[in-house]
């Protein structure tokens, strides 16, 4: 487990992320040669640039809407941001939505790059198609109304004056038309994880899981 402080924040790595960070990049890792190696160790530093950098948004909005402390954790499938704080319902939806908007801008800065005259480059090139990946495409999954992804954080935020079934039925039914639609595309991987996200949703839906409220 790796220990350090960015910009003041607490950050814990655990073991389990590099480990998802490196099957997610199976593919490079198959390419033989030094390019593999290469193309590896750019696509896991790519991903932790990228999934820190979202969780330092949940950690400044949480911090201008008066939360004392903030810890960021990146594990197995991602990250997270915590700590004590309370916050009203429009503030709950600002500081899920900051993660995504955070890594949408890096998205967005990495697509300038990509447009200029550097991105000739192979090695350049390929760092940038991978930013676009992992802040823009994962993003866009990452605000699906699905519990507890950012976007079902922020469904939940609007819903708060309402039965929370409606978000946990809502993921379900999401969460499994991404999953058969991940399947149906070959992404064996993507149908696991949103097929875990259903029967998560599910077992909140029954009780037998921790409410957001």
């Amino acid at each position: 487990m790796w220990r350090f402080r960015l910009f003041g924040y607490p950050v814990v790595v655990e073991w389990t992320f590099w480990i998802i960070a490196l099957l997610l990049g199976i593919s490079f890792m198959q390419m033989p040669g030094r390019d593999g190696t290469l193309l590896t160790l750019m696509w896991v530093s790519v991903v932790f640039i990228s999934v820190i950098w979202h969780e330092l948004g949940h950690a400044l909005a949480r911090k201008r809407f008066g939360a004392p402390y903030s810890e960021i954790r990146l594990y197995s499938f991602g990250g997270l941001c915590s700590g004590p704080g309370q916050f009203t319902r429009w503030e709950s939806f600002f500081v899920s939505a900051a993660g995504p908007a955070a890594s949408f801008l890096l998205g967005g800065l990495t697509w300038l790059i990509g447009q200029s005259p550097a991105a000739a480059n192979s090695w350049i090139s390929s760092f940038v198609g991978m930013m676009w990946m992992t802040n823009i495409y994962w993003a866009i999954l990452n605000i699906l109304p699905i519990f507890p992804l950012d976007g079902g954080q922020m469904f939940a935020a609007i819903m708060a004056n309402k039965s929370p079934q409606i978000v946990y039925r809502v993921g379900i039914v999401v969460a499994i038309a991404v999953a058969i639609f991940a399947l149906t595309g070959g992404s064996l991987w993507g149908a696991l994880l949103f097929g875990t996200l259903a029967y998560s949703n599910y077992q909140r839906s029954k009780g037998l899981a921790p409410n957001f409220m």
